[in-house]
């Protein structure tokens, strides 16, 4: 009788976790879910710029990462040893 107790208690514990491991899981999914939505906002909100203003630079992530580190090596200012 005491074994059959144990089983059942582990077995509610066992559920508990899984039940546990899924609302983590809904939780990372919703994180994504609100990614995809700012991603989709920020292609909508480019795609809007770019009807406005014709000039608008639209290229390659590559081009536009050499562009934003360009910039940047040119406006830093080293301090110390560096």
């Amino acid at each position: 009788m005491f074994s059959l107790i144990k089983k059942m208690i582990d077995r509610v514990k066992s559920i508990d976790q899984l039940y546990e491991r899924i609302e983590q899981l809904e939780a990372k999914l919703q994180k994504h879910e609100g990614f995809a939505a700012e991603n989709e906002a920020l292609w909508q909100f480019l795609d809007d710029q770019q009807e406005l203003e014709p000039g608008l630079y639209v290229g390659s992530s590559e081009d536009f990462a050499d562009q934003i580190s360009d910039i940047m090596l040119k406006k830093m200012k080293t301090r110390g040893d560096a």
